[in-house]
């Protein structure tokens, strides 16, 4: 199941531990490095700016939306201060009135178009339209054509990403066929990339990429290229790059790791990952099922 979000493909630094303790901990600990960093330095936008991406991994919209205002106000030449501060405007435009989202909206949108007037090669402002257009119901502007547009200019950046931005609006149009197509064109540009072959985090040094990407390409190569193989590896960088802004829940990513290591006969890591999608939600029925069944088999 994809989550329909407004997902404009941030670039945090920090990615979400499954243990929630642990993960707060480790969130108490960076906060109060950042925050003492900006006190000493302030001056220094970009420690500021890691501090917003730090509240962002983390869904803490209202303080990330604070640091990005702050520093695309001392520097408005910085297509990146606005292109981050209008994602985290787009997830807040999911919560409270109507009215509210609308200006949110509004807002976002502003943002984006002042991040590509100031950079027209900022790949990631063309995805974040991508799918702000996508997802968007028309009364609060949303149009397929205006993603569509957005679409061919991410491909003329990357056509990497414009394959698969491509393939994502045909699937959300319910055109599975040409979904299909484009998902196919983007895993041969992949995997013609000059280091496909490479292990580790090298592999994913080719292209450049957000984490919805990633999952992209793990789920084409699952459905389109039966290669569980190769999705697993891609499943394992989407789930320990996961924030709260990514469109695959992480315990739909878990389950369906658990399914590829299944088909690989590996069972004590599906089991492992169905251990954590149920951590995650405990009402989770399909991943309870797949594990009745992979303890059924084990059993002597």
């Amino acid at each position: 199941m994809i989550k329909i979000n407004f997902v404009f493909g941030l670039f945090f630094v920090t990615a979400l531990t499954v243990a929630q303790s642990d993960s707060e901990k480790k969130f108490i600990s960076l906060e109060s490095n950042y925050l003492r960093y900006a006190e000493q330095f302030p001056s220094d936008l970009n420690g500021l700016e890691v501090l917003g991406d730090l509240y962002g991994s983390y869904g803490k919209w209202e303080k990330a939306l604070e640091i990005y205002s702050q520093i695309k106000q001392r520097d408005p030449y910085n297509a990146n201060y606005h292109f981050k501060y209008g994602g985290v405007v787009g997830m807040l435009a999911r919560e409270g009135s109507k009215f509210k989202a609308l200006i949110r909206v509004n807002e976002a949108k502003k943002a984006f178009t002042k991040a590509e007037t100031l950079d027209s090669k900022h790949w990631q402002v063309q995805w974040a339209q991508v799918e702000l257009y996508a997802q968007l119901p028309a009364i609060l502007g949303g149009s397929y054509e205006k993603a569509w547009v957005h679409a061919e200019r991410l491909e003329q950046l990357s056509k990497v990403n414009g394959c698969f931005a491509k393939a994502y609006l045909f699937d959300l149009q319910q055109s599975p066929e040409n979904s299909k197509i484009y998902s196919l064109k983007g895993l041969s540009l992949v995997m013609k990339s000059e280091c496909y072959d490479a292990k580790s985090e090298v592999l994913f040094s080719c292209y450049p990429h957000n984490n919805n990407l990633i999952s992209q390409i793990a789920i084409a190569f699952e459905k389109e290229a039966s290669n569980p193989k190769q999705a697993a590896i891609f499943f394992d960088k989407y789930i320990a790059d996961y924030t709260p802004k990514d469109r695959l829940e992480l315990d739909q990513a878990h389950f369906r790791l658990a399914k590829l290591y299944v088909k690989m006969n590996r069972l004590n890591m599906a089991l492992e990952n169905l251990d954590m999608a149920l951590k995650i939600n405990p009402s989770f029925q399909d991943a309870k099922r797949e594990k009745n069944l992979i303890l059924t088999k084990k059993e002597p």
